[in-house]
């Protein structure tokens, strides 16, 4: 069995105890990363590797009593080369370039060799503690480079990356002097996750605008492998956050602060003082309330609470100058004898007392101008008393954006629009907010921290490495003359896709028709002696049978499901039995996206499974779909069924419905041994067809593809005819 490498910066320990005492222990986080790996029930053993925050040492780690099957270890690095790595670059060049502040960036060439430097010793540590088979999961952008230093160790290591922070617009990355380096390191990941389709997409299009590398949705290619990309938005501890915010310790604390939702309408701030969190724009939109909205003026308060952050670097300390002085400014303007409109607070609070203020507020205010994922949201929505819940207003450019359908977005740049979206969310009504409420809490409690993690680490675990394909260019007449001389000769089958193969694919389906020069070519072909043409289709029977009205070739419509013997000018359904042995497998597939997909669900028919996500965020509920489709691919691959994206949906049929099943069908009972087999098409289902043809006959590709099973290819739909008339 495979080991777990959990891999960060930092081991997941801080000490307990005061620091006078001689016995100060280590306590293990609970929160993040360790919750949601904690919450994986598995048998496999997990290291997790980080270097050691300052005060814990290797006493500390050996005396620490863990699960059986957990293990700690750490690199060894000098303080003061951690510090060049990690405040010197990691602080003071990836945070503000990663967060669209490029103003701010101070880099240096010895802070940059420090972060290559410690990458490696990490690489090091990590391909020594690593065995076979082991799936190494590597956290955040302080360790870009080190799946490229593990792969030059060890190649057959599997790495997977998960970046907990945003990807910057390509036009930004490639600002940094050593954007090359860092993105060729980091494309040594086997697989490389994010929160937000959004991030996903500006990687994408840095890898090709930096490195020149081609990409599609879900993977990159390089010269080296076929990287893949995945979404998988992080979420919380929903139970125990529930667990928390109904406890006796937070309604003691909501009973000593009169915290209680009443006449004084109640907005909270929870943001670490930092530039990414937008706390002035904040400030700026609710004091603009105020000035439009006069009559709440000692009706509405906001707290905010700025928790430290980097206390002794210029950039925070601007920061903290400025929050303050508009704190002062808006009270000054707006206090009352017996009011004060921001409550301030430059402190953490605990967790019992961030759940009363959850509880206790109409309104949470989020205004990060940019922003990871922010779990600030999540845990204000499962602390909500239901009956009577708050409004969660959230910029839209906080990753939780995307999976928080029923949030109320805002562009905190534009003060005057957040203003009035602030009045809005104050006057929701109490149907309204229930509403979006249970929607969203819904979807946490179906799709928690663990299965976050477990959702990343299942998909490394599988082999996420890419068929490469050899496939040979017939683009040239003097190419496409050897394949038709070697099968001149003898008995032969051409077994031949339809739309995107004989037809250019159209916008609009019932817009395709054969070409009269294909129709001619067909015939041509169907009536040589030792012939036969085979139409193997996506296509229902009634369109199918039109355009080929006329041609004596058999046709296989619905990838199969439905065969033509026009010798006998009989159908005949290939179906499935009632029986399913596939549907355990495709149900679990299936319930995980919706549990990770708002607004999803899953609709079980006679003979089908279908993913219906019509009412969910668009890019990221259409990015599930693409990945759902390929999940079910490699799960069901040797299952009878068939696979298919609709409108807004995504279907598993218990059917023979498949292009491979079928080739496979029809030549054990109508094509002899020795006869010379052609067959071409263009898409996904084909490649099914080029499978099983994979040690018998001829397989060409309509367009080329790095992951395709076929022999040759044409580049283009165009030359299919040239070679159509070759063959004649």
């Amino acid at each position: 069995m495979s080991r777990w490498i959990i891999v960060s910066n930092r081991l997941p320990f801080s000490l307990a105890g005061s620091p006078d005492k001689k016995t100060q222990k280590i306590k293990q986080s609970s929160g993040g990363l360790v919750t949601a790996i904690n919450g994986i029930k598995t048998k496999n053993e997990i290291r997790w590797i980080g270097s050691l925050a300052p005060g814990i040492n290797e006493n500390h780690i050996k005396n620490f009593k863990s699960k059986k099957n957990v293990s700690f270890s750490y690199p060894v690095i000098s303080e003061e080369l951690y510090d060049a790595y990690y405040n010197g670059f990691c602080n003071d060049v990836l945070w503000p370039l990663l967060h669209y502040e490029t103003d701010l960036i101070q880099y240096k060439k010895e802070n940059y060799d420090a972060y290559v430097k410690v990458n490696r010793i990490f690489a090091q540590h990590i391909a020594k503690v690593a065995k076979k088979n082991d799936v190494i999961w590597i956290n955040d952008f302080h360790l870009f480079m080190t799946p490229q230093f593990i792969k030059e160790i060890n190649p057959s290591l599997k790495v997977g990356f998960f970046l907990h922070v945003p990807f910057p617009s390509s036009e930004l990355y490639r600002e940094l002097p050593c954007r090359k380096e860092l993105l060729e390191a980091l494309l040594y990941s086997d697989l490389i996750g994010f929160h937000d389709f959004s991030y996903l997409r500006h990687l994408s299009s840095a890898a090709y605008n930096v490195l020149g590398y081609e990409s599609s949705l879900l993977d990159i290619e390089t010269p080296r492998q076929s990287v893949k990309l995945g979404v998988y938005p992080v979420s919380i501890d929903t139970q125990d956050f529930m667990n928390k915010a109904v406890s006796k310790k937070t309604s003691s604390i909501i009973e000593e602060y009169q915290l209680k939702k009443g006449r004084q309408r109640k907005i909270l701030g929870v943001d670490r003082l930092d530039y990414s969190k937008g706390i002035p724009h904040k400030l700026k939109a609710f004091k603009k309330f105020l000035e439009d909205n006069p009559q709440m003026v000692g009706k509405v308060q906001l707290t905010q609470i700025a928790v430290p952050s980097r206390t002794e670097v210029p950039e925070y300390i601007k920061l903290r100058h400025e929050v303050e002085r508009l704190v002062s400014e808006i009270n000054g303007k707006f206090s009352k004898i017996n009011y004060i409109p921001v409550k301030y607070i430059f402190d953490s609070v605990s967790v019992f007392e961030l759940m009363a203020l959850y509880r206790s507020s109409d309104v949470l205010f989020i205004t990060s101008k940019r922003d990871g994922m922010n779990l600030v949201c999540l845990e204000y929505i499962v602390a909500q008393d239901a009956r009577n819940p708050g409004v969660v207003l959230l910029s839209e450019y906080a990753g939780a954006s995307s999976t928080l359908s029923h949030a109320t977005l805002i562009n905190p740049m534009n003060i005057g629009e957040t203003a009035n979206k602030l009045g809005q969310a104050l006057n929701q009504s109490l149907s309204e907010r229930k509403k979006n409420h249970q929607v969203m809490l819904d979807y946490l409690k179906g799709y928690t921290a663990t299965d976050w993690a477990r959702a990343f680490i299942t998909h490394l675990e599988r082999d996420v490495n890419q068929r490469v394909s050899s496939a040979l260019c017939l683009d040239k007449a003097e190419e496409r003359k050897k394949i038709i001389k070697k099968n001149k000769n003898g008995s032969k089958v051409l077994l031949l896709d339809f739309d995107g193969t004989l037809s250019p694919i159209q916008e609009k389906p019932d817009q395709v028709k054969l070409s009269i020069k294909i129709r001619r070519l067909l015939k041509s072909l169907s009536e040589e002696n030792e012939t036969e043409v085979v139409i193997v289709t996506g296509r229902d029977k009634n369109f199918i049978v039109k355009q080929l009205k006329g041609l004596k070739v058999y046709i296989a419509c619905e990838h199969g499901a439905s065969f033509y013997d026009y010798k006998n000018n009989k159908w005949r359904q290939l179906a499935a039995s009632k029986n399913k042995p596939w549907l355990k497998d495709a149900k679990r597939i299936f319930e995980q996206y919706e549990r990770r997909t708002p607004n999803s669900f899953v609709e079980e028919k006679e003979f089908a499974l279908c993913w219906h996500y019509r009412q969910s965020p668009n890019d990221f509920a259409e990015f599930q779909a693409r990945k759902l489709l390929l999940d079910l691919g490699i799960t069901l691959a040797h299952e009878p069924v068939t696979v298919s994206r609709g409108k807004k949906i995504v279907e598993v049929k218990s059917l023979e419905a498949n292009k491979g099943y079928f080739t496979d069908w029809f030549l054990e009972r109508y094509v002899d041994s020795q006869a010379k087999i052609i067959a071409m098409g263009d898409d996904r289902t084909d490649e099914d067809m080029f499978k099983a043809l994979e040690r018998r006959g001829e397989t060409i590709k309509i367009g080329h593809s790095e992951s395709s099973y076929a022999k040759f290819y044409l580049s283009d739909q165009d030359l299919v005819e040239k070679f159509l008339e070759e063959l004649v």
